[in-house]
């Protein structure tokens, strides 16, 4: 297995005079990605270095760039840093979640599975198979390799992660809840870099948080309240974090007589990250809920702008379109969520919702999501955005 991080670059620096130079490491990405950009890539440019080290520069520097959204620079460090070692399937992992994060569905099938030819027995691929197999519908395979994963690593962060969350799926709850609390004992213990999890949007978030989220859901989804409120505070305690301040909200919002803390849980995330198109959606929800529908709109509007292929975001500023006479406008938003790609589950979730709005107003009476946009489709659309019982 290929266990190698930087040592061997920090070898080469450890002789030189520059300090800007020694922080090209793997150790210093994950203290601030950002920050071996630079002095990895003077390392590349002034420096004669072997195969091995350059592509290990390369390597480090695609971090950089892959932790800090920059993911056409990282594809290309990545892509010399194989070139030079082509036997390094850790390369391989990364780089497949470049491609996954920039939908190039066929190079991220095909580099998860050459990693997987490369070495078979590596954790970091076993899981990675297994979120190859969850992209394209296979949840139980998916649940097969999360599991290969934690018996060669009981650490294995992600497939701690994952494997909860599959669990969950299943409503198996006292599994979920074990694997949730496996992974912040790791997190909390420092046995892995506890800042490590990339999520959607790609940003970095700490792995106690989402340990801690993960499993007040499953505390959530089996009736026990308090315990699941307990870990939504204490997710919020680690550093007040958007997704925890979303997620919290999203569990008070239950309670009518607590949704005035929601909606400042709410407030307080968008303020913290204006661009999190999850929370703002929240948001929107929320301020909806409150009857303040101009609000509500800049919300969702907010989260489109910041994602424009969010399918929730768009169904709902349609409907906020609507709440205001812009039919047309309504209507183009919904045409747009139609056309996504379909990867994501609470973006099916909405478009099923929203099909099955159409056919209770006897709009629609196809099953299933519709394949494309149609002329009987648009016009079921353009009726239920007139209707404001649709």
């Amino acid at each position: 297995m290929h266990c190698r991080n930087a040592l061997v670059v920090a070898w080469v620096l450890g002789a030189m005079s520059s300090a800007s130079a020694v922080e090209c490491t793997m150790g210093q990405v994950a203290i601030d990605s950002a920050s071996v950009i630079t002095p990895c890539g003077e390392l590349l440019a002034a420096h004669k270095l072997s195969d091995r080290d350059r592509a290990q520069a390369h390597f480090v520097r695609g971090r950089g760039y892959h932790r800090t959204q920059r993911l056409h620079e990282a594809a290309e460090d990545y892509r010399a840093a194989f070139a030079l070692d082509p036997k390094n399937e850790e390369i391989l992992v990364s780089w497949s979640n470049v491609d996954l994060r920039l939908r190039r569905m066929g190079d991220y099938e095909r580099r998860v599975k050459q990693a997987y030819a490369l070495n078979p027995k590596n954790p970091r691929v076993l899981r990675a198979v297994g979120a190859l197999w969850f992209n394209f519908g296979e949840s139980d395979k998916a649940f097969e390799f999360y599991s290969k994963a934690i018996e060669v690593d009981p650490t294995e962060g992600f497939a701690l992660y994952y494997r909860s969350r599959e669990y969950r799926f299943k409503r198996k709850f006292a599994e979920a809840i074990a694997d949730a609390s496996a992974l912040l004992a790791v997190a909390q213990a420092g046995l892995n870099d506890a800042r490590s999890f990339l999520d959607q949007e790609g940003i970095v978030r700490d792995f106690r948080v989402i340990a801690l989220l993960e499993r007040a859901y499953s505390y959530q989804d089996s009736g026990r309240l308090d315990l699941a409120e307990k870990d939504y505070d204490a997710a919020v305690d680690v550093g007040r974090s958007a997704p925890a301040l979303a997620a919290r909200a999203h569990f008070l919002g239950f309670y009518v007589q607590r949704k005035d803390d929601a909606l400042r849980d709410l407030t307080e995330a968008v303020h913290k990250e204006p661009r999190n198109s999850k929370a703002l959606y929240a948001l929107g929800i929320s301020l909806a809920g409150f009857e303040r529908f101009e609000e509500a709109f800049a919300a969702f509007d907010a989260a489109v702008t910041a994602r424009p292929d969010y399918t929730r975001g768009l169904i709902m500023r349609a409907r906020m379109h609507r709440q205001f006479g812009r039919t047309d406008a309504a209507v183009r938003d919904l045409k747009t969520a139609v056309s996504l790609d379909r990867t994501e589950l609470d973006g099916i979730r909405e478009l099923n919702g929203l099909m099955n709005a159409l056919r209770h107003a006897g709009y629609w009476s196809e099953p299933g999501l519709p394949s494309g946009q149609t002329r009987e489709l648009d016009d079921a659309m353009r009726a239920c955005m007139i209707d404001p019982q649709c």
